[in-house]
């Protein structure tokens, strides 16, 4: 079930995407990328986008979100690597591995059809 933080976002980004996309165009998709630090659970922010765009203009637009993982660095071993959480051990042993994340939250690109005359006989 979405929480209040991913609807107040699938709201923010409605507002944005009808603040960008052209009058005449049908909308067909969404595509954002998000930081980990903004903590969005995926799936709660499809149910949130299901649930603000229904019985608007924008039912039915497909929201495509793109998460960012974390970036992982021991201190122990010098390792990196990239993580879908936060909290995990290095092959080195070392079990506190510093997580490092960023909390953006961007919109990447609104994809429509334009209309034409022909589409309106």
């Amino acid at each position: 079930m979405p929480g209040v933080h991913e609807f107040s976002i699938a709201e923010a980004l409605a507002t944005q995407v009808l603040t960008y996309a052209p009058a005449e165009a049908r909308l067909r998709g969404v595509e954002i990328r998000v930081g980990p630090l903004r903590g969005l659970d995926p799936e709660a922010l499809q149910m949130a986008w299901e649930a603000v765009t229904f019985g608007t203009s924008m039912a039915g637009v497909v929201l495509e979100v793109e998460q960012l993982p974390w970036s992982i660095t021991c201190s122990d071993c010098g390792r990196e690597w990239t993580s879908p959480v936060p909290f995990v051990s290095c092959i080195c042993g070392n079990q506190a591995p510093s997580p490092v994340g960023t909390d953006e939250l961007d919109l990447l690109a609104v994809t429509v059809d334009e209309t034409t005359d022909e589409d309106e006989t």
